[in-house]
């Protein structure tokens, strides 16, 4: 994935550099296995229950998140083709903490998909299949609550994405940016990505690329966010008890 590095900033930690290196030099059998078992371990560490939800909003760490995928509809068989995210902290981005992967979705890709998002059957033949992209991922999330645009379809994919591979549930929370726009302003038609960033002036690098997407969702979940503060919310469970 050497064409991204022109962002500079995609995750690398030392602790996944370390897994990854590990990749080639264990079989394959032993790999799945080590990122099965780390899917699986999430419903252990994390409880639904709601840590963050009186946590200030000025200190709400979160990953905002965004995926390409093949259709709609996973339960009948489409499939995640890239994972983009950054981490939050408030209203700042913290493109220093960053993730994007490819997915090999174990299928073809439409070819209107690959017109939309630019990725095509030969660049995700050696990406990293759903076990291990989602097991890289949720470690470079951690306990942080996911945050995504009209999140259902993030949601949808990620929940079967874990069942498929481990047979476990998504924990995480799992935020929706309309919920700030619906409790502060009346959203333009259906609230599209589009529609909002330009009315806020918000540019979007490269649409229907998840990494990009993600950054500008995430850009307007930090200016709702301070639209919340200056309206005398200081948490999430006061923006929840608001929209019952």
């Amino acid at each position: 994935m050497a064409k991204w590095d022109l962002f500079g900033r995609l995750w690398h930690r030392s602790r996944d550099a370390a897994v990854v290196q590990g990749d080639w030099n264990i079989g394959k059998d032993s790999v799945d296995k080590h990122h099965l078992a780390y899917l699986r371990s999430l419903n252990k560490e994390r409880k639904q229950a709601d840590s963050g939800a009186d946590l200030p909003l000025e200190n709400l760490e979160v990953v905002v998140v965004d995926i390409e995928t093949t259709g709609f509809y996973p339960d009948h068989g489409d499939a995640i083709i890239s994972i983009g995210a950054v981490a939050m902290k408030g209203d700042k981005l913290l493109l220093g903490d960053s993730f994007y992967t490819l997915v090999n979705p174990g299928r073809s890709i439409p070819p209107h998909v690959k017109s939309l998002t630019g990725i095509s059957d030969d660049m995700v033949a050696t990406a990293p299949d759903l076990l291990l992209a989602m097991s890289r991922f949720f470690r470079f999330v951690g306990d942080r609550p996911l945050v995504a645009h009209h999140s259902r379809h993030e949601r949808e994919f990620f929940r079967a994405g874990l069942w498929k591979t481990s047979r476990r549930p998504l924990t995480h929370r799992m935020l929706d940016t309309m919920l700030l726009i619906r409790l502060l302003s009346k959203p333009i038609g259906n609230g599209s990505l589009d529609a909002l960033c330009e009315l806020h002036d918000i540019p979007i690098s490269r649409r229907h690329h998840a990494y990009c997407d993600a950054v500008a969702a995430g850009t307007l979940w930090g200016k709702y966010l301070l639209k919340a503060q200056a309206a005398g919310y200081t948490n999430l469970r006061q923006v929840y008890e608001a929209l019952r």
